[in-house]
């Protein structure tokens, strides 16, 4: 990445750039407030020589006013729009993570593919947080008839929390827009594109889906669907829609899986899923019985290790990036730029004075003051051979501290001598000193593992240990010399065959009878948009999601209640034993 200097801009502090386009420019920054707070953002900022592009302009002010009403989950939020100097703006969420273009570009450099289970959460979490857009009405009740346009790997957030977020609605077409498209004009990137995008038609919200279904294939198969040499080419192959399913690249896929991409790749819109809900409802059944969150903390735990150097790096220039902000914040902690202001400080700044205005000297004076600061700051952090101080402070920023996770094939116990560390079959510890660590491993009838590792600073090791079962002990065991009283010794009658035919054991077996078999119940609401008390036989056993429920085989009525949701279901199901069957109450 290049190198980028901290700066000032508003009353915000640059730590680092983290792209630059032919139109706007986007940082990691950081705001200031009372008592110590301190935010980390985004900034997102039009390119200086664009400020006087009225058409880029109205788009840059549409994307604000659309993303700002778009407050959900699966959405990057917006905090603020405003203009300093000649650079419009849009200070955003910070996601930490990487887009899915970042990620499927990191895989296949590994020659891998992102397995199957990633691939449909990503989908079916976009799919979320593009129904809320789509759905989206202003305070009259209608709908903004927002449509995104523009969705593709790079506008689709992966958190290392494993959270998926959409971004960038640049050029979104919403009923609120001042902007509008030209006819004939097309926006957005060619191979993301729908068919009715491609030939210049009006568009619907299904168009996102047509883009969300060309994602979820190039996820499952790791190949571009419509690149082609040249941009007319790739329209063309849009427009025809000539593809395969994905098996036919990736022989993996299940044909379940191919029908439910191929009806979102369809050219006709009456095939495609009807909106965003019924294609995430669709993944959701796919996923089912995995539930959403446990599938978004395994993405968590693949995302930081697949990009655990990367991290390291970008947390030091994060670092080094604040140390500087937080030194131009103690330099002038109240700074604020006027409108009046016409350049940026250390670039010639001049002030306007209307007539008759109110000397501004003692302002220009103390402007003076932060500018001489500033440039002393600048004096020590651009020396070839740093002060002590400066030496000292650039040893801090370095990590001090390693991270460990522990994938086990068992829920067990880990310990560090004899203090209780974490348990369960996926253990993660944090803020590990580096050096030599010995650990201890221990679950009920399994034998104890020992390991010793080497914890190193700024790293976080990932590490899959299988505990080995416990032998079982011999049903007789050898006397010992201290058994009372002295008897002939039982090993020899135990181990002749006359004693063996006389004891029970060598008695006519009786046949057990034979135990009733069982069977297991998944219970749900339909689309994940709300739960409800769940009942069998009569008896609450607690809140949907529940999943594999033991039940005897034979008939039950099983019940899914939610009074403030009106939903009242009841089901008769009969239990099959050794099978799982699935009941879903429709929330209406």
């Amino acid at each position: 990445m290049d190198h980028f200097d901290p700066e000032v801009f508003g009353k915000y502090y640059l730590l680092d750039r983290i792209a630059t386009g032919g139109m706007a420019e986007i940082f990691k920054a950081k705001s200031y407030s009372t008592a110590g707070f301190e935010k980390l953002q985004v900034i997102k900022r039009i390119l200086s020589h664009l400020s006087d592009n009225e058409e880029f302009v109205d788009m840059f002010i549409d994307e604000a006013k659309i993303s700002v009403s778009l407050q959900h989950a699966n959405i990057v939020q917006i905090y603020d729009f405003g203009k300093i100097r000649e650079n419009y703006f849009i200070s955003m969420e910070w996601i930490d993570g990487r887009d899915v273009k970042q990620l499927l570009r990191k895989l296949a450099g590994r020659r891998k593919l992102l397995p199957e289970e990633f691939a449909v959460y990503i989908a079916h979490e976009t799919c979320k947080g593009l129904y809320f857009a789509h759905q989206k009405t202003n305070l009259q009740g209608e709908n903004l008839q927002i449509i995104h346009r523009d969705m593709s790997p790079s506008n689709v957030i992966i958190g290392f929390e494993g959270e998926v977020k959409v971004a960038d609605f640049g050029i979104a077409k919403a009923g609120m827009s001042q902007y509008t498209t030209k006819d004939g004009v097309l926006k957005g990137k060619f191979e993301y594109m729908s068919p009715e995008q491609a030939h210049g038609k009006s568009l619907s919200q299904q168009s996102d889906l047509f883009s969300v279904g060309i994602i979820l294939y190039e996820m499952l198969t790791g190949r571009r669907l419509f690149k082609t040499e040249t941009e007319l080419m790739t329209l063309e192959k849009i427009k025809s829609v000539d593809i395969g399913p994905p098996s036919s690249i990736n022989p993996n896929i299940s044909e379940r899986m191919d029908k439910l991409v191929m009806k979102a790749l369809t050219a006709d819109t009456d095939e495609r899923y009807s909106d965003a809900s019924e294609f995430g409802q669709a993944l959701l059944d796919y996923m089912y019985p995995q539930a959403p969150s446990a599938v978004q903390r395994s993405l968590s735990a693949f995302m930081k290790d697949t990009f655990c150097e990367e991290r390291a790096a970008e947390r030091q220039r994060l670092a080094h990036g604040s140390r500087i902000a937080e030194e131009l914040h103690k330099a002038e902690p109240d700074l604020s730029l006027s409108p009046e202001w016409e350049e940026s400080p250390g670039s010639g700044a001049t002030i306007q004075k209307e007539p008759g205005a109110p000397n501004r000297a003692p302002l220009v004076v103390a402007v003076a003051i932060v500018l001489a600061l500033l440039g002393v700051v600048g004096v020590l952090l651009s020396r070839d051979k740093p002060t002590a101080e400066v030496v000292e402070r650039e040893v801090q920023v370095l990590p001090t501290e390693g991270a460990l996770q522990l994938r086990l094939n068992v829920s067990a116990k880990v310990y560090a001598g004899t203090q209780l560390l974490g348990q369960g079959k996926q253990v993660e510890l944090n803020h590990l000193e580096p050096g030599k660590m010995a650990l201890r491993i221990e679950a009920d009838d399994h034998l104890p593992l020992d390991e010793l590792l080497d914890i190193v600073a700024g790293e976080r090791m990932v590490m899959s240990l299988r505990l080995e079962k416990e032998p079982k002990q011999p049903e007789f065991q050898a006397p010992t010399t201290r058994l009372e009283p002295p008897e002939p010794p039982p090993v020899e009658t135990i181990e002749t065959e006359p004693v063996q035919e006389e004891t029970p054991a060598a008695k006519p077996v009786v046949p057990k009878p034979v135990a009733v078999k069982t069977g297991k119940v998944s219970i749900n609401v339909s689309g994940g948009k709300g739960w409800g008390d769940v009942f069998v036989d009569g008896k609450n056993i607690g809140r949907t999601p529940k999943f594999n429920y033991e039940l005897s085989a034979g008939p039950h009525t099983v019940k899914v209640v939610n009074e403030q949701l009106g939903l009242n279901y009841s089901k008769n199901v009969t239990i099959v034993g050794g099978e799982t069957a699935k009941v879903l109450a429709p929330l209406r």
